[in-house]
Order: C-alpha cells, then structure tokens, then sequence
C-alpha cells in the first residue's frame, strides 16, 4: 500500500497493524466495524475536510496535507479534525473546549457508523437496523472512539516530558523576575533613589515588548528548540548582570536584558509545546505553565525571608542564571517541533523520528498518518497573508468589533494596575502590617490559588462573565481599599482588600 507521500506501508507486519488500516479495532482492540469492501470503499459519499470534494467521499476518506487521497479509520478521522480545529498553541483553560470537540467528534462518527452499518445490512437482508440496535451501536462505538481520542491527554512520552520541563522554567523565570524586585527594594545598594528604582523595576517592561517582537521571527528562522536555547542565554546574561551588578546602572541593564527574554518566552512556550503535544493535552500544558509563572513570583516571596537582606540579596537573584544554566544543560535532550520540520519539508525524515518519539509510535503507517495530520492543519491555520486579512478584519463590521473588543481588554489588563501589586506591595504594606515581607507572601499564596480557581470557573461559566465580575470585583475593592488608607477602616483590612483584587484580576482580566 503507497501513502500520498510515495511511502510503502507494509500490510503484513501484524495482525494488529492490519486491523488498524482496515479500520475494525481501536488501539484496545475493540471492534468498531465489519471490514469494509472494495466496493464500499470506492464510493464518492462526504468528508469533513474537503473542498471540492466534500460530498463525493465516505467517511473512510481524507486528504494528505500533499494533496492526495487516503484511507482513515473513524478514530483517525476524529484525531484529524481535533488537529484542524484545535490551534497549535499551549493555552491556558482550553480544555473545556478540547473535551466538547472530542465529545462531538466522536458522536458524529459513531452516528456514520451506525448508518454505514445500516445500509450494508440492508444491501444484504433488505432489512434495517431496529431502533434500539441503532442506538446501541452508537453509544458503543462513541464511548470506544472517545475513549481512544482522550489516550492522548494520558499518553506522555520522556521527549515531551522533557521539553514541559525547560518550557516550565522559562515560565517560572518570568514570573520569579516578576516578583523579585518587589522584596528586595530595600536592601540592594542602600541608599538608592526612587528614581533609580523606579527606572530598574520598569526596565523590565520595557524589554518585554521587544522581546516578544524578536520571538516571532526567530522562532520561524531557527527553529524552536534553536529559540529556546537563544532564550535560556538571554536569562543566564540578564541573570549574571543582576547577580555581580556594581551599581544601580548594572541591574537596570540586567533588568532589561530579562525583560526581553520573558517577552521573548512568553510567545516562544506556548507555540513550542503546542506543536509537541496532541490536541486534547494542549490546554493542560498551557495551564502548566500559566502555574509555572505564578509560582515563580510565590517562590521569589518566600525566598526572600532568608536572602533578602544587605549581605545576600545577590544570592536571591543568582536564582536567575543557576535556572538557566540546567535550561541550557537540558537543550541537547530537547527535540524540534515536528510541525517547524515539516512546514520546511514535508518529506522530512528527522520530523517523522520525532513524531514516532513524541507519540511512542511503533509502525511506519501510524507514522505517516500523524504527519498527515500536522500538515493538513497547518495548511488549514495558515495565515500567509496577515495584512490582507487585518484588512478584511476593518473592513467588516462584526470583526472589527470583536478586534477592538480584544485591544481594549488587553489594554484593560496591563493598565489595571496589577503590576503595582507585584513590584512594590512590600513598600505598600510598610506600616499597615509588623512584617512587609508576611503580607507579599501571602498576596503571592492567594495569586497561585486564585489561578486554580479561574481554570474551575472557566469550565463551568463563559468568558464575558468571568470578566464582567473580574473588572467590577476591582473596582470594588480599589474604591474599599482607598477609604482604607484614608483611616476610615482598619489598616489591617488594606491586606484583605489587595488579597480580593488580585484574586478578582485572576479569575477574568490575569486570563485573557
């Protein structure tokens, strides 16, 4: 048998390799189907993915990302469209969405099988199906198809583990450098001004945006395994200027240099391990490391009750480039998106190894079908032309309203004043509470729970009203924390009301 790549799939390797390509078991061995027969297989009758030909194909048809025809089993099929319609990018909260797709998926191909098994009946008894048969058949074979599309999300092989790894620590060293000015502003370099202060702890944002602008193209050119290890020296540099800095000069330039590769993480990671992992495990690696920055910012709290003093303050930011060094020790066992290898050459051998790496792969057909998958969906989410469609997108109505709903709503997230909590809460909680260090802890503590709660919350209410309640919870508990320093509460209350905005900003704006 000859793939749409020109590649011979051996038909006698196994038993349970021949049963796979002709579509009657699922990876357990339960029977979906009766073979089908050549004649049956030959009939033009719809497919999901194609375009001129959407309703001259069966169910048992798809289309290579080459262009040509092949043969899926309901399983694969299902697979197939989950990589179509599931963008190649770890994001937080998005397994709600996987989990209704999958359940969706495999619902409509339990209902194709059904009528398909119906029809071949009746070619032979011109009888039908009873009712309660046909409902049976559904339910069966969906719960086995569901059963075989959710294996992915509890299949993780040593190459994904590894690369979740080192993406994670670039997660946490976004949120570490986050945190770790706001604990120390008092001990480094006695006798700083505000001025210079201010100036290091903005560096930071200031080198995020250029960062971020960098990593695209990077990304493309290099390679992402190539990226990453661009951005773990980036943060060993930004590290190591920090750590031996002479002056204030020194940890504004290193404050900068780290602003840049937390930029440049923060569009790197999700693309990386979204093109590594399957479908229905790419919303919990994207709520992996969406917890990987918020405890990194916990971690630079609590470690500064023992470092954070005029003696070892440098240790408390040589966390930094000790991280990066295991990053960069860690590269060589970090494999390159197979996604980045095939959008160069489809026919790439070293891409094909890694999908039979990443999906513990056993035969050179399973091979060659994942690979199909990646193809036809990056052909599928390619987006080639971005300035014609930025235009089309001004140029209708009900777009360019959901496209400036969108900048407002990030606007809305940097400009809502959150970033003051996390760079100078300790100087904030300075005379309301015996112990500065105590209440940015437990600002930190709450920030890691109130992350868990909006994954909770985001799969039971939508988006709208998640930040509806977000925006309304800050405002209240901005205006109750005015009065509050004013006298007209107790000072100790001030700590309750920062703990209700940062847990309020979570649940809807920190999500976005």
């Amino acid at each position: 048998m000859v793939n749409g790549y020109g590649v011979t799939i051996p038909l006698d390797r196994d038993e349970e390799g021949r049963r796979l390509l002709d579509g009657n078991t699922s990876r357990y061995g339960a029977s979906l189907t009766q073979p089908y027969s050549m004649q049956h297989q030959s009939q033009p009758y719809g497919m999901s993915n194609m375009a001129t030909e959407r309703e001259s194909l069966t169910k048992s048809h798809s289309v290579h990302g080459g262009g040509s025809l092949s043969y899926l089993t309901p399983l694969q099929l299902g697979r197939h469209e989950l990589y179509e319609m599931i963008p190649f990018t770890a994001v937080f909260g998005m397994q709600k969405k996987e989990k209704n797709m999958s359940k969706a998926f495999a619902s409509y191909a339990a209902d194709l099988q059904a009528f398909e098994d119906d029809q071949k009946l009746f070619a032979q008894t011109k009888q039908h199906l009873s009712a309660s048969e046909l409902v049976s058949r559904k339910s069966y074979t969906s719960l086995v198809l569901l059963d075989e599309l959710e294996m992915d999300s509890v299949l993780i092989t040593t190459p994904l583990i590894i690369a979740v790894l080192v993406s994670g620590m670039s997660q946490f060293l976004v949120g570490f450098n986050t945190g770790v000015m706001n604990s120390s502003s008092s001990v480094v370099f006695v006798g700083h001004c505000t001025f210079e202060w201010s100036i290091a702890v903005a560096a930071f944002c200031l080198g995020g945006p250029f960062g971020a602008i960098v990593a695209g193209s990077t990304v493309d050119k290099r390679g992402r395994r190539g990226a990453l290890a661009i951005n773990a020296y980036t943060f060993l540099v930004g590290g190591m200027l920090q750590t031996f800095a002479l002056n204030m000069m020194c940890i504004t330039l290193g404050r900068l240099v780290i602003g840049f590769a937390s930029g440049f993480s923060t569009v790197l990671v999700p693309i990386y391990l979204g093109e590594l992992a399957p479908p229905t495990l790419r919303g919990t690696l994207g709520t992996l490391t969406q917890f990987c920055l918020v405890f990194g910012i916990l971690v630079s709290d609590l470690l500064a009750f023992p470092f954070a003093d005029e003696q070892r303050w440098r240790i408390l930011f040589a966390l930094t480039p000790a991280v990066s060094i295991v990053q960069i020790l860690c590269i060589p066992f970090l494999i390159e998106s197979p996604r980045w290898l095939l959008a160069k050459d489809q026919k790439s051998i070293l891409a094909r190894h890694f999908i039979k790496q990443l999906r513990g792969l056993r035969h050179e057909y399973e091979v060659e079908t994942e690979v199909n998958h990646f193809i036809s969906a990056s052909n599928v989410q390619c987006c080639d032309n971005a300035d014609k469609l930025l235009i089309n997108m001004i140029k209708d109505t009900n777009l360019m309203r959901l496209l400036v709903c969108s900048l407002f709503l990030q606007m809305a997230q940097q400009l809502s004043g959150i970033n003051a909590v996390f760079y100078y809460s300790s100087m904030f909680f300075e005379g309301l509470i015996d112990n500065p260090l105590v209440g940015t802890s437990i600002v930190g503590a709450v920030n890691c729970l109130a992350t868990y709660i909006a994954l909770l919350l985001m799969e039971k209410s939508n988006r709208r009203t998640l930040i509806l309640w977000s925006a309304g919870g800050m405002l209240v508990s901005s205006v109750a924390l005015v009065f509050c320093l004013l006298g007209y509460f107790n000072k100790m209350l001030s700590l309750c009301f920062v703990i209700g905005y940062v847990s309020f900003f979570e649940i809807g704006l920190g999500e976005l």
